[in-house]
């Protein structure tokens, strides 16, 4: 009875702290990219991608990758095009697509985004921001590209 005890005792404080460490995603480290400019923009033009593994409710884990993109001209100086979005994405895997908000502060506007939804275990492989009509979808040049090494 007392062995059984014991063995008892054992797994219930012993156990319980391995399983919930087992469980846990391998953490991959933050990382940022700049993103530069293609022909189609001014060479003043440049962005940044972060890119980390966030904690949610739920201890739902994803991976948060989020845009900042300075000096861009007004989309419109492209064609019929009235915002910017990004695509993110592996080749002939999965793709990402989420919209920059314009914030205008004294004459210039930065543009800004992010989406939470990535799989925690995946990581884009290039990023690219280009022109978009936000009322019929189409989509127009690439302004900012970064081909991104595993981080």
């Amino acid at each position: 009875m007392k062995k059984m005890l014991f063995s008892l005792i054992f797994v219930l404080v012993i156990l319980p702290s391995q399983t919930y460490s087992e469980n846990k995603i391998e953490e991959l480290p933050p990382c940022s990219a700049i993103l530069e400019p293609t022909k189609n923009a001014p060479k003043n033009a440049r962005g940044v991608a972060l890119i980390y593994n966030i904690e949610r409710k739920f201890n739902d884990e994803r991976t948060s990758l989020s845009v900042h993109a300075l000096h861009l001209p007004k989309p419109s100086s492209f064609g019929d095009y009235d915002g910017y979005e990004v695509l993110a994405y592996i080749p002939k895997e999965i793709s990402w697509i989420f919209s920059l908000s314009p914030l205008t502060k004294y004459g210039e506007t930065t543009w800004a985004g992010n989406l939470d939804e990535v799989s925690p275990i995946m990581r884009p492989t290039r990023i690219e921001v280009r022109t978009i009509n936000t009322t019929t979808k189409k989509t127009g040049p690439i302004v900012l590209e970064k081909i991104l090494k595993p981080c």
